[in-house]
């Protein structure tokens, strides 16, 4: 393993994404053709992520997170169990509609722009989240000083619990939680396996284990 300077510098994560990636996403979806173009499109814009991020004296690049539409809705792409779900539609079906819109008015997420994944069935806890992003890593980053971040049990488990859906699969949040660091500590295993030496946990919303009313059920994040 090659030594990390002292003080090294590295990325939160995730960078912007060009229109052009955008459109090629949303035509993929419905189109099989497209997914090919896409994949492409997705390479390239890496490629250039990892050059920017060199070319300034990042220490340890990231991959920018392109494949991703947010940081934890990608996993329904990934886990059999977890669908995505607009906010309106999760909305017509929560018990506790009010304290759901406040948490989407205080995430700045209430236009309905942004879909989440959400449990409706047992979770595949032997799926891979990150194999294409390490792929590229490899491939650009010239060396074994990369880095790959995963969503933490706590935002994944929090923001894909709805009760109303979740409860045919797991008998409340908690059970499904052990399922999520299943899936995650298998995903960590298997970067580290491959050879992974940098991997960010991330936990953006921990905050809600202090302020989080008691007795709340759903929320966005």
């Amino acid at each position: 393993m090659e030594k990390f300077p002292a003080f090294c510098t590295t990325l939160i994560g995730s960078m912007p994404r060009s229109p052009e990636l955008l459109e090629l996403k949303k035509q993929s979806v419905y189109d099989e053709n497209k997914k090919a173009e896409y994949m492409a499109k997705a390479f390239e814009e890496t490629k250039r992520i990892v050059e920017l991020q060199k070319n300034a004296g990042i220490d340890v690049p990231v991959c920018g997170e392109l494949l991703r539409d947010n940081f934890v809705s990608f996993v329904a792409e990934k886990v059999d169990g977890i669908s995505l779900m607009s906010m309106d539609e999760i909305l017509e079906i929560t018990a506790n509609s009010d304290e759901f819109k406040e948490s989407l008015n205080q995430m700045d997420a209430s236009d309905n722009s942004m879909s989440n994944p959400i449990c409706t069935g047992r979770i595949d806890t032997d799926a891979r989240l990150v194999d294409e992003e390490v792929d590229m890593m490899k491939e650009f980053s010239g060396n074994d000083r990369y880095k790959i971040t995963i969503p933490s049990p706590y935002i994944l488990t929090r923001s894909m619990w709805l009760k109303e859906v979740s409860q045919s699969a797991y008998s409340d949040r908690k059970e499904l939680g052990a399922d999520v660091v299943k899936l995650l500590l298998n995903e960590v295993e298997h970067l580290i396996a491959s050879g992974v030496k940098v991997i960010q946990i991330d936990e953006p919303i921990v905050s809600e284990v202090v302020f989080q009313k008691p007795g709340g059920d759903n929320s966005f994040y």
